[in-house]
């Protein structure tokens, strides 16, 4: 209840002119028709404040208590909620907002593989309707609510470009293409995805797009959506070349509309290993197969926010001892159903805090989501260790990325890093049982290129890397590329069955005994779940807090080693290893003394200095305090001297520098008062 007092008075804060009351929209027992409106609406209403909160609409599976949770936390913040159950009561409140409506032939599905089926008239429906502030709807609904009904829409331009197009409004008309009946359902899918690539894409987010079922994340940014997928869940061949090649279409149209920059994938990407092919093409990935996001999103959140948490470590500080050292990590913190289903439940745990160990995030979509960033941090307590997942941008794999994108993804995983407080990662790899493929020009790995995974944690300011990879010898710390990476592997603690909890304390205690004092062991990645979920022989790897707790006790009572057992978060995972290991500062550092240094003159002009006994080419990058990148520039530094920049800043705040030099990224912190 104390840290609830907590995040309602900080927030408070922020939201004492914050009184438009907001609509709860119930979709329990609505027909799927009402629900895809119902998600359409709230990405178009969410656009500039948070105006309707979907419930049982399309809720994490992880755990069925997030929207119900989130509602609850969000009504303690100062949200006022209207309740409304019936679909035409939700038109009639928002009814101003809908410009009209867009109908689709619901009996038309289409499943990518076994156990899917989703109405691709109805998704298409959809992406269109957001663009013009309409809802999608059934042909032969019973009831348009009153809405205009028109032959045809337009779409405006929102990212500059193209004018205006005038498109239909009733996809179901049998002089569409994708309505003839010959055609198979793929093949109809597939002919209203070309007519959208062609017509309706250079209308759409030029950053980003959303892959699989459309949410109200996709319509709320203006993303273009398609719902592509393999057959199967790992083999990257299932995704046929016919699907592949759309993708690769949007994907290559987003790296032309912003050249050298890192753009974002949202949705769910089946088979899984192909994040790397969209690594490859330059792109990060994130699981957000949920709804509400449109909300998180822009829900107010205190904007001088501290980003600190009990459990953050001054390198150098925590006492190292003759003991063993074990860290459980919590997985699945590259997905959205983690981040936003309070870690499937387990951080609401009556234990939390009685437990040390580690909570994965995704960093860019803490990013995205201040208020739901805040409360993490809010109600954090000491023993809950953080760390990012697969890197500080989300499921991206650093070693894939081309060049051209590189020192971009290096400044914005930087900038997080640094943002967040959070310097710990977990990555793993390890996809590709025949070890290398090539898949449609790119290559596919089993095991990371360490010497580039190592340069992107260094440049990062990435204190410690953990990592899954086959390739490495584990439970063993690697300096000599770059970044520190410590790799565990097929020692059974990834996943590692647990539904026995002596046998799994005996085990790992087994791991322990005979080794030199001090000693690390990561123990354990595991799936939490909240604490009164079942666990059995389906869900041998998930593990609730109080499982939890009694395994590290019976650990602890092993007559051989328990006695010098001590459970640790990553923050002291790393500290402590850093200073076993002699590291001072980052690895590659012979000291802590920071290189680089910025000011302000009294033009207001940006001044750089970057000590360097050569003349370096480096990239400067200046991101506000919510992360946007304000200025960047091209410079050439070195020695001692002052760099005067062009950029001026736009207003008074705090702001981070980036430099991206050949040896390395260095940030500093200034504030414009």
């Amino acid at each position: 209840m104390g840290r609830l007092c907590v995040l309602v008075c900080l927030i408070f804060i922020t939201l004492n002119s914050y009184s438009q009351p907001a609509v709860v929209f119930n979709g329990a027992g609505q027909p799927a028709e009402y629900r895809l409106a119902a998600m359409t609406l709230a990405g178009i209403v969410n656009r500039e404040s948070p105006r309707l909160y979907l419930l049982n609409v399309y809720e994490a599976w992880s755990y069925n208590q997030t929207d119900e949770q989130w509602r609850d936390i969000y009504a303690s913040a100062g949200a006022v909620f209207q309740t409304e159950n019936s679909f035409s009561g939700l038109i009639n409140r928002f009814r101003e907002d809908i410009a009209g409506v867009v109908t689709y032939d619901k009996s038309l599905t289409y499943g990518n593989f076994s156990g899917q089926s989703f109405r691709w008239q109805g998704e298409a429906a959809a992406m269109i309707s957001g663009l013009a502030n309409c809802i999608p709807l059934p042909h032969d609904n019973p009831d348009f609510f009153g809405l205009p009904k028109p032959d045809s829409i337009t779409i405006h331009n929102h990212f500059g470009g193209s004018d205006s197009i005038s498109v239909s409004a009733r996809l179901e008309l049998a002089a569409h293409p994708w309505n003839n009946i010959s055609l198979s359902q793929e093949e109809r899918y597939f002919a209203i995805l070309d007519w959208a690539l062609d017509n309706i894409l250079p209308y759409t987010n030029p950053g980003c797009f959303y892959l699989r079922e459309i949410t109200d994340w996709a319509v709320s940014q203006r993303m273009f959506q398609m719902n592509l997928a393999g057959t199967e869940s790992l083999n990257f061949y299932s995704l046929s070349d016919a699907k592949a090649s759309r993708i690769e279409q949007v994907m290559q149209w987003l790296r032309n509309q912003r050249p050298g920059q890192l753009f974002h994938v949202y949705g769910w990407m089946r088979p899984e290993p192909l994040v790397q092919w969209i690594s490859g093409w330059g792109g990060s990935f994130h699981e957000t197969l949920l709804s509400n996001l449109s909300w998180h999103h822009v829900f107010p959140a205190n904007p001088n926010f501290a980003y600190t948490r009990p459990s953050a470590v001054v390198p150098g500080t925590t006492p190292l001892q003759d003991k063993y050292y074990v860290l459980f990590l919590g997985s699945e913190g590259d997905a959205g159903n983690w981040n936003f289903g309070f870690q499937a439940g387990a951080w609401h745990s009556v234990l939390r805090g009685q437990v040390p160990l580690g909570w994965g995030f995704n960093l860019h979509l803490l990013d995205l989501m201040p208020f739901m960033a805040q409360y993490y941090y809010s109600t954090a307590s000491a023993s809950d260790g953080f760390v990012s997942v697969i890197s500080p941008l989300g499921y991206l794999y650093a070693d894939m990325l081309p060049p051209v994108v590189r020192e971009d993804a290096v400044q914005r995983a930087g900038f997080l890093i640094e943002k967040f407080g959070i310097p710990s990662v977990y990555a793993y790899k390890h996809y590709n049982g025949a070890g290398e493929s090539s898949y449609r020009g790119v290559l596919i790995s089993n095991n990371y290129n360490y010497n580039k995974l190592g340069a992107f944690s260094q440049e990062t300011g990435a204190l410690l890397t953990f990592l899954f990879d086959p390739g490495l010898q584990t439970q063993q710390a690697y300096r000599q590329f770059g970044g520190l990476l410590y790799n565990h592997v097929n020692d059974e603690t990834f996943y590692a069955p647990v539904t026995d909890l002596q046998q799994a304390a005996t085990r790992i205690a087994n791991k322990l005994a005979g080794k030199p004092l001090p000693s690390f062991l990561l123990a354990g990645y595991q799936r939490l779940r909240q604490d009164n979920f079942t666990i059995g022989s389906s869900n041998q790897a998930d593990i609730t807090l109080p499982r939890l707790r009694t395994l590290m006790q019976q650990i602890q009572l092993n007559q051989t080693v328990g006695a010098s057992v001590e459970f640790v978060t990553p923050d002291q995972f790393a500290d402590l290893l850093r200073q076993h290991l002699g590291i001072i500062g980052n690895v590659g550092e012979s000291s802590k003394q920071q290189p680089l240094k910025a000011y302000l003159n009294g033009s207001g002009n940006l001044i750089i200095r970057f000590e360097s006994n050569n003349e370096i080419k480096a990239g400067l990058a200046i991101f506000d305090l919510h992360g946007k990148l304000v200025a960047e520039e091209k410079i050439v530094s070195g020695g001692y001297g002052d760099v005067f920049t062009g950029i001026t800043l736009p207003r008074k705040g705090i702001y981070f520098i980036r430099l991206a030099t050949p040896g390395g990224t260095y940030s500093v912190k200034i504030a414009y008062t």
